[in-house]
């Protein structure tokens, strides 16, 4: 027999959906402040990975900026693809803003550095990038069946991890020349910048409301930016070498190409985003107040794989959940996923405009750190608002937690902790996000094994249809 909730009218199923909170459509007035808030950080996060590489790899400063600009451009179509309904029956219509993976850098770095040539590098890390997310998109049906594995103690944990993990990065940001390195103090002029924004963030927060509420990361990065500019602290000289325009094309560096000993290596990076962004999304799902049944986790990962096979193609790297755009949807309040569709929207016209890469790439790390606090701290409590539904009588639940967080940590702390571990390892480990969720998964199923297959043999044979109904964009 079918359910009759199954077969409501297409008009009450379609009512339903616009009222829900991701689908509010806003006015201009709020909707291109609201993105650019998305997409300043969106930029910001995506710029270290092509930095990092270029560094590993001795490219030229206009293979930098080129490789920049088509990161960018393609975190901007990625971010489109999670919250618009482009391609029918793949997009999870939430405001998630993807871009360029960490984990990536060691292995695209040695694909780079390997080559005969920058251009056949290149070539491979297309081909190589592009399979792996082809397999990604297959996939994800098989990959939804683990859901289960992916309970409130984990989600939550993983958010824990996710803040705490990131904590270390406001330390460094605040610390401006002398970041990363452990035995120096921080500079009294970063230092005063840092807290002076911090303050005025503070400030904001208790007495702004309405949308100016919903701003104040983008008014406190302002605010800071030209402060710090009396300070003497922005160097715009980047800006003036960047060109105004620079086309992106998909196979830049000729057609792409398959090496089979590379393979492994970038699937392996593949299914660790896809742990990643498991968890990631299911956090956002949650702020945002939105079920994620199978149906919702199947086209997350399969936007995932479609995010990556463009990426490769116009000569990005696999992508993942910005978890620092999580922490400004918790913060601002705002839901709805055309606010990261407009952020995705100004990323494609920053892989474009290489100059407005450069000008909100030179908004100092100080200033960063001053906000940190708020865009990360949000995070750890939107998983202890999370991890309130969880039971911890006669379990081991707070154990799953404790580890969890220590685990993730190592690598915040000292970066070179696998150093002398195989490859693999630090790929794994190295990452203190996906060290966190791979030991609060393995960790859940190792105590809670018997929970687990019980829900499992109470599972219905079969999912039910992905037959919702989507709200046309």
């Amino acid at each position: 027999m079918v359910d009759k909730a199954v077969t409501l009218p297409k008009t009450a199923s379609a009512t339903a959906a616009t009222t829900a909170p991701t689908d509010r459509k806003l006015p201009l007035s709020q909707l291109l402040p609201l993105g650019f808030q998305h997409g300043v950080i969106a930029i910001l996060a995506a710029i270290p990975v092509p930095l990092i590489i270029s560094a590993n790899a001795g490219l030229s400063p206009a293979e930098t900026r080129y490789f920049v600009s088509a990161i960018i451009f393609c975190a901007g179509i990625s971010s489109l693809l999670a919250s618009l309904n482009l391609l029918p029956r793949t997009s999870p219509l939430i405001p998630m803003a993807l871009g360029a993976n960490f984990a990536v850098i060691p292995v695209v770095s040695s694909t780079l550095t390997g080559a005969t040539s920058i251009k056949e590098g290149f070539a491979l890390v297309a081909g190589c990038t592009m399979f792996a997310g082809l397999c990604c998109f297959l996939l994800a049906g098989v990959w939804v069946k683990l859901k289960r594995f992916f309970p409130p103690i984990v989600v939550g944990t993983n958010l824990m991890v996710l803040g705490v993990a990131l904590l270390p990065n406001t330390f460094h940001w605040m610390m401006g020349t002398a970041a990363n390195d452990l035995t120096q103090a921080i500079p009294l002029q970063p230092f005063l910048l840092a807290l002076g924004i911090f303050l005025f963030h503070v400030i904001l927060s208790k007495f702004l409301k309405g949308l100016l509420g919903n701003l104040t990361i983008l008014i406190a990065l302002l605010v800071g930016t030209v402060v710090a500019g009396f300070m003497g602290m922005v160097d715009l000289s980047p800006v003036a070498d960047a060109p105004w325009f620079a086309l992106n094309l998909p196979g830049h560096y000729g057609l792409p190409k398959l090496n089979l000993s590379l393979l492994p290596s970038y699937l392996i990076v593949m299914i660790l985003g896809m742990v990643e962004v498991s968890g990631t999304s299911m956090g956002i799902h949650a702020i945002v107040d939105k079920e994620m049944d199978e149906a919702q986790f199947g086209k997350t990962l399969r936007t995932l794989g479609l995010a990556t096979f463009v990426s490769g193609g116009f000569n990005a790297v696999q992508p993942t959940a910005f978890v620092q755009n999580l922490g400004i949807l918790d913060l601002s309040k705002e839901k709805s996923r055309y606010a990261t569709a407009a952020a995705g929207g100004m990323l494609l016209l920053a892989g474009f405009v290489p100059k407005l890469s450069a000008v909100i790439a030179a908004i100092p790390t100080p200033v960063l750190g001053g906000v940190g606090f708020a865009i990360f701290g949000v995070i750890i409590g939107s998983a202890v608002n999370m991890l309130k539904q969880v039971d911890f009588s006669g379990n081991q639940n707070m154990l799953i937690i404790g580890l969890s967080v220590g685990v993730a940590m190592l690598p915040s702390v000292y970066p070179h902790f696998y150093g002398e571990f195989p490859q693999l390892v630090q790929n794994i480990f190295g990452s203190g996000i996906l060290a966190g969720a791979l030991t609060s998964i393995s960790l859940n199923f190792f105590f809670n094994f018997r929970q687990l297959v019980s829900k499992a043999a109470k599972a219905p044979s079969t999912a039910a249809p992905d037959c919702e109904v989507e709200t046309a964009e």
